[in-house]
Order: C-alpha cells, then sequence, then structure tokens
C-alpha cells in the first residue's frame, strides 16, 4: 500500500536542509561555546504511528532526537542506527582559517577547543547531516556581528570528512574474516 510505514519513503535533500535548519536553531538557542551535539532522524510519520498522544503526523518529515554523545571522534568510529532511524546529523563550533599563500585558496576549519581565536579568524557554527540513503548536506552559520542577520551558508564541498564519517554510521557492520586483523 501507498500509505503502508512499511514502504520505504524516499527523502529528498529538501527534507534534509528543514531537518538541518531546524537543528541549527535549536542549538543556536543554547548560545556559542557549546560541546557538539548529535542527532538521530527519524522519520516523523513513524514516531507518530508509535506515539499518536506524543508526535503528529502533520509535522515536518523528520523528527531530530538528539542523542547523548560523550565523545565525537568515538561515537562516530563506533556508532550503528536501528533500521528505523532515516538519518543522523551533527552540529558543531568551528573556527574558519583563512588559507595560507601557498594553498589552494580555499578557506579550512579546525573544530574549536576553546573560546580562543586569532582576530583574523571567524567562529561558525556547522551543522552536517547524512541520510541512510546516501543524501547529505552541511549547511553553516557565521557567528553573529550585533546588529546583523545571521546568514546561513552550504556547499557541495563543506565538511567532506565529517560528511563521510556520518555515512560511515550506516555502513552495514562487515564481519572479520580468519586471518584479517
Amino acid at each position: 500500500m501507498p500509505g503502508d510505514s512499511n514502504t520505504p519513503r524516499a527523502f529528498s535533500t529538501d527534507d534534509l536542509g528543514s531537518a538541518l535548519s531546524e537543528i541549527m536553531e535549536h542549538v543556536d538557542t543554547r548560545g556559542w561555546g557549546q560541546p557538539p551535539s548529535v542527532f538521530a532522524l527519524a522519520p516523523t510519520a513513524l514516531l507518530a504511528e508509535r506515539l499518536p498522544d506524543v508526535i503528529s503526523a502533520d509535522g515536518p518529515v523528520f523528527t531530530p532526537v538528539e542523542e547523548d554523545v560523550a565523545d565525537l571522534d568515538e561515537f562516530l568510529a563506533s556508532a550503528i542506527w536501528p533500521p528505523a532511524v532515516a538519518g543522523a546529523a551533527v552540529a558543531i563550533e568551528i573556527i574558519i582559517v583563512e588559507p595560507e599563500d601557498d594553498d589552494d585558496l580555499t578557506p579550512r576549519y579546525v573544530v574549536t577547543e576553546t573560546g580562543d581565536q586569532h582576530p583574523d579568524e571567524e567562529v561558525a557554527r556547522l551543522v552536517v547531516g547524512v541520510l541512510r540513503n546516501g543524501t547529505d548536506l552541511a549547511l553553516m552559520r557565521l557567528r553573529p556581528i550585533p546588529d546583523e542577520e545571521p546568514e546561513l551558508l552550504t556547499h557541495p564541498q563543506l565538511a567532506l570528512e565529517l560528511r563521510e564519517a556520518l555515512h560511515d554510521t550506516f555502513a552495514p557492520d562487515e564481519p572479520e574474516t580468519p586471518g584479517q586483523s
């Protein structure tokens, strides 16, 4: 049946973008200087079917569910999502580093460890998401300057390593074969 919850739905980049924008707004309410946050992206229709008194099926396509993650690198190296989770996202603060003279002129970023920054650097919030179907997207918002509206940016080459690490959390677990280490 077309409306059957067991029928896979083709989720789009727009669906993912809406979820990432919602996550960005949620994390923005906490202010700056926050640790990384990880979110499972659960289909709202599935949650509404299982929890009709709590969640409305009329909501957005995805419901972000924040996960309790102590160490992002450890989580990304070991996470395996249950089949009901359609995607995942990470929100993290970064420092944008200007390219070196001999570089390819592409701005780089590093994850913030402290509030310290060089006057020529800009702090930004990065929200990266992937779907089980292979779709991915990254959004970035520079730390706003007082009296200026913050701008939400994206680029196909933004945060490729983090996108790949998130995709890997959906890769099937491959058993080790004898003789492999």
